[in-house]
């Protein structure tokens, strides 16, 4: 806790210390509370002049103590019970306080000073959301302020005039899409191998059991619907639900490696790591559990203008009420190469896939009830050839497990540094395929991304994160 006194002096200090033009804050705050104001102004302003903001989540507007993603936003015009207002301010403020603890960290080199700081903000945004609570036309204006607005750049597609462009992606689109069928309709036994298949796996964990998952996710709702599981479940969670990873492996490009900062981001082989985090998605009047999974391997080596510094795996499981998986989907972390893997229980929709210009998902298979599946991947691209059920791993590399926040702070000798920079891009995988593909508003197509910043379809418009991503493609087979 806080002195009263020290707090003061603190936003004293920090006030004076910052800029001298800076957002003005609602006529309606006390003097302390306009102190606590400036203090997220000015630090909003250092870090632009320094290490910079995180990008991930969306800084929103005319409220710079609060963040948003598309989930939230999503429930911003449906929020009618004081309950459900509170819960959905809290978890704007959880999001801007996970980020500010992380962008602290990387500010400054002593950690105490870091915490200091970032435990003086979580004070004031406390403060600031007291004050918008009580006050109608501000809450109002955040509903609005709090739509997280996409990844595609309007200006980019009218100057690259879209209408006909797009119509040469869409064809190339398809030609992967036919070469993806022709690869899944091949016999597993008899895919190509050009090297040696080689496995990643963490440890295998049997529970905890379907009935205790759903149990785990109807009791830990919050009021507006979202499970929240406490931390060990969702560790457990992640545990439960983890791939094996199988690579045709032919040199060191196709080895999964685990991050590390020395004077820039380093992949280290001799560490292999899957990084993990929970989302949420929304479908059939439910908002439902997801687990991540990320893994990383050097780069896409070529030449063609898909290669490059880095490539990867992000794949992602979507839990049912019921406590088993209902969909699988994966892209690499550019935001390419999306796949559905639906369950047996989902159906497209009439008129899927795909209508009109608009990029049609790709769906090459249908997901196997498993306890655990393998992703076959091939080498150099690294494209998943199949996923299949096998619980044999005794062979496995061992993973070591490691929360995708991580990345967003590594550890270096002096300091804590982002893998990801402005847009969330990782500077230095820009691919040649930019030059081919900004006319489909991707800014830097090909370029690895950070969660929250992956646009999926170069034609019309999907987004990972989208609240409403299986909507309008799936539905539920009548039991």
């Amino acid at each position: 806790m806080i002195h009263a006194t020290r707090l003061s002096l603190l936003l004293l200090l920090l006030w004076l210390g910052g800029c001298a033009s800076l957002d003005q804050p609602p006529s309606t705050l006390s003097p302390s509370q306009q102190g606590c104001w400036q203090a997220f102004v000015q630090l909003d302003a250092k870090l632009d002049a320094g290490t910079g903001h995180d990008a991930g989540d969306y800084r929103i507007p005319g409220f710079p103590y609060l963040r948003s993603n598309r989930l939230l936003a999503s429930f911003a015009a449906e929020i009618d019970q004081p309950a459900q207002l509170d819960s959905w301010l809290a978890q704007l403020a959880a999001l801007d306080s996970q980020a500010r603890h992380l962008e602290l960290k990387r500010h400054h080199p002593d950690p105490r000073q870091a915490e200091q700081q970032a435990e003086i903000l979580d004070h004031c945004r406390s403060q600031l959301l007291a004050a918008d609570r009580l006050q109608p036309e501000r809450l109002a204006q955040l509903k609005q302020a709090s739509q997280t607005p996409d990844d595609y750049l309007m200006h980019l597609r009218v100057l690259g005039v879209y209408p006909l462009t797009a119509l040469g992606i869409r064809w190339g689109i398809s030609g992967w899409h036919r070469e993806t069928r022709e690869t899944y309709a091949t016999p597993l036994a008899t895919l190509p191998v050009a090297g040696q298949l080689q496995r990643w796996a963490s440890p295998a964990q049997a529970e905890p059991d379907r009935s205790t998952i759903a149990q785990w996710l109807a009791a830990s709702q919050d009021p507006l619907g979202i499970p929240h599981p406490n931390s060990t479940q969702q560790q457990m969670l992640l545990a439960r639900f983890a791939p094996v990873w199988e690579v045709d492996v032919v040199d060191d490009n196709d080895r999964i490696g685990g991050f590390y900062w020395d004077g820039g981001a380093q992949l280290d082989l001799a560490s292999p790591t899957e990084y993990r985090h929970i989302s949420h998605t929304r479908f059939a009047g439910q908002t439902l559990l997801q687990l991540n999974y990320l893994i990383w391997f050097p780069a896409r080596p070529g030449n063609d203008i898909y290669a490059g510094w880095l490539d990867g795996i992000h794949w992602r499981v979507t839990l049912g009420a019921d406590g088993q998986p209902l969909i699988y989907d994966s892209i690499h972390p550019c935001g390419c190469y999306h796949l559905f893997f639906p369950s047996t229980a989902l159906q497209w929709r009439p008129g899927q896939p795909g209508q009109g210009l608009k990029e049609p998902p790709l769906s090459p298979q249908v997901a196997p009830a498993a306890e655990r599946l393998v992703i076959r991947i091939g080498h150099g691209r690294h494209y998943i050839e199949r996923i299949y059920p096998d619980a044999h791993t005794d062979t496995a590399i061992p993973l070591q497990a490691q929360p995708y926040d991580r990345l967003r702070a590594l550890p270096g000798k002096d300091g804590h540094y982002s893998l990801f920079g402005p847009h969330g891009q990782v500077a230095g995988s820009e691919r040649p395929e930019r030059v081919l593909f900004w006319p489909m508003g991707i800014r830097s197509a090909g370029a690895m991304r950070q969660w929250g910043r992956h646009a999926t379809a170069f034609v019309g418009r999907r987004h990972f994160d989208d609240a409403y991503l299986f909507e309008p493609l799936f539905g539920t087979k009548p039991r």
